[in-house]
């Protein structure tokens, strides 16, 4: 099958399709948000250790909370991806979220697929702030 998207022209390696799917509720205000923020930083730098992610990994950020549920950032090599600084505020909506990360993974596969493009398990990484009070 030919090859027709430039990005794939120019890297046909398999690609694993990665979505961070961060909540930016209000629970996540102040160090928890700050730790999301670097979270994501160390995630890009860690992929870009590895010459063979840096080739495969394509990442996508869904957020769910401040703003309601919305993609901050399509599917990117790592080498475009430019990490967000995200806000905190706002209700939980994780379900819709879920099942908007999910529906952007069957995107990309089709992608890849009408591309004639390899790709492996995609992944989906859910951050969620959880407080206990334990006594």
């Amino acid at each position: 099958m030919p090859i027709g998207v430039a990005e794939f022209v120019e890297n046909q390696e398999n690609r694993c399709p990665v979505v961070l799917l961060l909540d930016t509720s209000g629970s996540m205000e102040g160090e928890p948000i700050k730790a999301l923020n670097d979270g994501i930083k160390t995630f890009q730098e860690d992929v870009m250790r590895d010459m063979q992610a840096t080739l495969s990994v394509e990442t996508a950020i869904v957020t769910f909370g401040n703003g309601g549920v919305k993609t901050v950032q399509d599917f990117v090599g790592i080498h475009q991806f430019t990490p967000p600084t995200l806000t905190a505020g706002d209700l939980t909506t994780m379900g819709k979220a879920i099942e908007l990360a999910l529906d952007l993974i069957e995107d990309r596969k089709a992608i890849y697929r009408n591309n004639g493009i390899q790709y492996y398990r995609p992944w989906i990484f859910l951050s969620r702030w959880v407080e206990l009070n334990i006594k």
